[in-house]
């Protein structure tokens, strides 16, 4: 097994976990497929959607999600449809019609049979995307970066998104990379830290904080180029619960250089259920400081429990609307654009703390 710097407090977070869910989110509904017109596609609705993030910008909430447009080799692009705060307010999302427009497809060898899963984040200025792009490798034998992590920014939420970079792991841990997907960043100051959620062939899915250049990311004219993700740690493994963890919706500032994240975990029963974690940079490195020890959200719903890919919720998007309130956004069953609220005081005084 090849060598991975990995946390100290790895098994401190192991124990302070159970696999009992405390199910706190506030859900306000679902758009389906039906609901939404695409409007720069011959073809006038997704087969289905799912997977959404999203961005609160005034009153206006862009949600750019996964959508699957045939069967055959279930290549997905990326769309952005407009909601209003309002329209989660009065619960009118599961009832509304929206029109939505294609923003990010395949085009690069680095996803080709694939752009699925967005998260969006507001970074040094630029509104940034990062997604899992399918590569050329994908239905190939080679079971080798079958998946990349795919950065794209913009100055604009209604404009054109530039692909600027790929990631990838240093050469000794990349030839054992199967693939390494739900990868979010975080602004480290001089640099940025990549949370990356790489599959090796001798280790399952966990959580793992590297680094990238910002300015190799951020420079004037940086065209779609390679990005080494270095110093890579391992924060968090899976519990003896479950198969795999995941990074999901973008950190949300709780504090000086204190930051909440939800994250999603597959279960050994298959089903994919959230909880948090507290973050905290300490020095160059950033560290889990809490973590609940129970789930905080698990598929209950019937459109959480029946789609394309049963008992699923999936979250990818997360914003603060009020002092003490998250809007999230999440996949539901592989079938569905799903939404909640969180209460942020319920989950914070509800983290056990990690000793770092």
């Amino acid at each position: 097994m090849l060598w991975v710097s990995r946390a100290k407090y790895i098994e401190q977070v192991k124990d302070a976990r159970s696999p009992k869910c405390k199910d706190i989110a506030d859900r306000i509904g679902v758009v389906n497929s039906e609901r939404i017109f695409l409007k720069n596609f011959p073809q006038k609705n997704p087969v289905t959607v799912f997977n959404p993030t999203l961005l609160v910008r005034g009153t206006v909430v862009h949600v750019y999600f996964r959508l699957i447009l045939g069967y055959y080799k279930y290549v997905s692009a990326i769309a952005r449809l407009d909601l209003s705060l309002e329209d989660f307010e009065q619960e009118y999302i599961s009832f509304g019609h929206y029109p939505a427009e294609l923003v990010i497809w395949p085009s690069t060898s680095q996803d080709i049979w694939g752009a699925e899963d967005p998260r969006v984040h507001y970074l040094n200025d630029k509104y940034v995307m990062t997604y899992t792009g399918r590569t050329y490798f994908y239905f190939s034998n080679v079971p080798t970066e079958r998946t990349v992590p795919v950065v794209a920014i913009t100055d604009d939420p209604y404009a054109f998104w530039d692909k600027v970079a790929w990631l990838t792991l240093p050469p000794d841990l990349r030839r054992k990379s199967i693939a390494n997907k739900d990868t979010i960043l975080l602004d480290g100051g001089d640099k940025i830290f990549v949370l990356h959620r790489p599959h090796l062939e001798d280790l399952p899915p966990s959580l793992w904080v590297g680094e990238i250049s910002k300015d190799s990311l951020f420079g004037e004219n940086v065209e779609l180029h390679n990005e080494l993700i270095e110093n890579n740690r391992i924060v968090m493994l899976p519990a003896e619960f479950e198969k795999g963890l995941g990074w999901g919706a973008p950190p949300v500032r709780v504090g000086d250089d204190e930051y909440l994240l939800i994250i999603h975990a597959r279960c050994i029963d298959e089903a994919y259920r959230a909880t948090a974690l507290l973050m905290k940079r300490d020095g160059d490195f950033l560290e889990i400081a809490g973590v609940t020890p129970y789930y905080i959200m698990e598929p209950k719903a019937m459109y959480e429990m029946v789609g394309d890919r049963p008992l699923v919720v999936f979250p990818c998007g997360a914003q603060r609307i009020d002092p003490n309130r998250l809007l999230i956004s999440y996949g539901a069953a592989d079938s569905f654009l799903a939404f909640a609220y969180l209460n942020i005081n319920d989950i914070l005084s509800e983290m056990k703390s990690i000793k770092v």
